[in-house]
């Protein structure tokens, strides 16, 4: 028995020895830095590029990858000569290695998204889009990085609305693409996991559905999510899988270390950086983002407001009176998701102010509803959550108001009208001409879904020619109001 004993200690310390004599007690690490939903905030770029060259001096195994949703939300990429492009130029130039598909990847159409992907240095890949017969054609699920003699497979997924089965996008830009459910291509991506070292999720579903996804997929590694918005100074570990996400906006990066005793991974840990502490701006991303700024035109002065537009319904009266003007509408409504400028500041309104509310080039669709469809379209959105705590005001109103009368559980049970001039709507069989945003009409459930007349009229043009005539714009009442009945 002591011999035996005597052996093993000696096996064990031959095979340390070899061990040790093959280089494999040296740890490799390898260093993902992370974005999500940037919203084209190329100002941000400068900085972040500062970083990730620095990154690049300590940690040789460096990847960088993006979450999605890298468009939408700046005028100047919004709005370039070519759609998006200056997002494409600035992270070519940083030297992204991965990217997955958010909604808002969608907001341009098909054909300028294909054309900004055949322009970016790195793979876009998504596993639960079908989109073989679309003008975007069909993307891979998936996509393999070696660094360091370790193979990384990453896979991505999007997230879709459980009733809509598409992401939150105009429904008019994802013809002939439908989309499954991220539980859906589960079971024929785990396999992957035997192809790689390392096996990650790049998605864009929200910080909730990581954590299922994780459950569900156990042989992950690490997910590197988006969509949520969340900031996550901690990882979340579900089912032994590191969940990421670094908030929103280029004001953050994630940094996910990864430690490899050969290819085995032996460790792995995130943390988020600010990255308005990372140094001095790099001075050529800055000067290709003040170039792609050097926009002249969007400084014109279109009117004003003197005494300035401080809150969003005010802004949100802005733009539904701007479109009952232009296609003549009895009344308009406007989601809430659809003004993204939640206030303005007393002074001169420009070209890029009204850019910046309505960026996603959306067009005026009228309807004729009676008093009765009008109060369908009004409920069928409150009474959306099932929660009633989350219910709110979602659709503004020009040329009017109404209040959404609830029951006891909190459950809209009707809706009060009135015109201009406080006078209470009562005429059931009254046909009213009706104005919406294309973008409502084809995702919003009220008679007419879809249908309607394309006024040809762009929401944009809309509040240029209303700011013109008014000059001065005021708002300081409420117009939609939740009561009980």
């Amino acid at each position: 028995m002591q011999f035996r004993k005597i052996f093993r200690g000696m096996l064990f310390i031959v095979a340390a020895f070899l061990w040790s004599c093959s280089g494999n007690t040296d740890t490799t690490e390898v260093v993902i830095i992370s974005t999500n939903d940037i919203h084209a905030q190329i100002n941000k770029f400068p900085q972040f590029a500062t970083f990730v060259r620095k990154q690049r001096a300590v940690h040789p195994n460096l990847l960088v990858v993006d979450g999605g949703d890298r468009f939408s939300g700046n005028v100047y990429v919004d709005n370039a000569v070519e759609r998006g492009k200056p997002m494409v130029v600035l992270m070519n130039a940083v030297g992204y290695d991965l990217a997955t598909f958010g909604n808002h990847e969608f907001d341009y159409g098909q054909t300028e998204l294909k054309k900004r992907i055949e322009e970016m240095n790195f793979p876009v890949i998504c596993a639960n889009i079908e989109a073989e017969g679309s003008g975007l054609g069909q993307p891979q699920g998936h996509h393999i990085l070696e660094k360091a003699g370790i193979r990384f497979c990453f896979v991505s997924m999007i997230g879709i609305d459980g009733k809509n089965r598409i992401p939150a996008t105009n429904p008019a830009h994802l013809e002939n693409i439908s989309f499954r459910h991220f539980s859906e291509v589960v079971e024929e991506n785990k396999e992957l996991k035997e192809v790689c070292d390392v096996f990650v999720a790049l998605t864009h579903l929200g910080y909730t559905a990581d954590s299922v996804l994780a459950v569900s997929m156990p042989e992950l590694d690490v997910i590197i999510g988006g969509h949520s918005h969340t900031l996550l100074r901690e990882p979340k570990v579900v089912n032994d899988v590191l969940i990421t996400q670094a908030g929103s906006n280029l004001n953050y990066a994630g940094v996910t270390t990864l430690a490899f005793k050969g290819k085995r991974l032996v460790s792995k840990s995130f943390e988020v950086v600010k990255l308005d502490t990372v140094g001095a701006p790099d001075e050529e991303t800055a000067g290709m983002v003040k170039e792609f700024c050097n926009r002249p035109e969007f400084s014109e002065k279109i009117g004003m407001t003197s005494k300035g537009l401080k809150y969003k319904e005010d802004v949100a009266s802005m733009v539904t009176d701007a479109m009952c003007k232009a296609a003549g509408c009895d009344f308009v409504f406007y989601n809430k998701g659809g003004v993204r400028l939640n206030s303005i500041p007393a002074g001169d309104i420009t070209k890029a102010t009204v850019y910046r509310i309505e960026p996603f080039s959306n067009y005026i669709v009228t309807h004729r509803l009676t008093l009765k469809e009008m109060k369908a379209l009004i409920l069928n959105r409150f009474n959306g959550p099932k929660n009633p705590e989350k219910r709110y005001v979602d659709l503004f109103i020009s040329e009017g108001r109404y209040t959404i009368l609830k029951d006891k559980e909190g459950k809209g049970v009707d809706v009060v009208f009135a015109d201009r001039n406080g006078r209470k709507l009562k005429d059931e069989s009254k046909k009213y001409k009706i104005g919406l945003s294309n973008y409502v009409n084809s995702t919003y459930d009220f008679v007419g879904k879809g249908g309607g007349t394309n006024t040809g009229i762009m929401i944009v043009d809309a509040i240029f020619d209303f700011l013109k005539v008014q000059q001065d714009v005021n708002y300081n009442k409420k117009r939609a109001f939740i009561g009980k009945q």
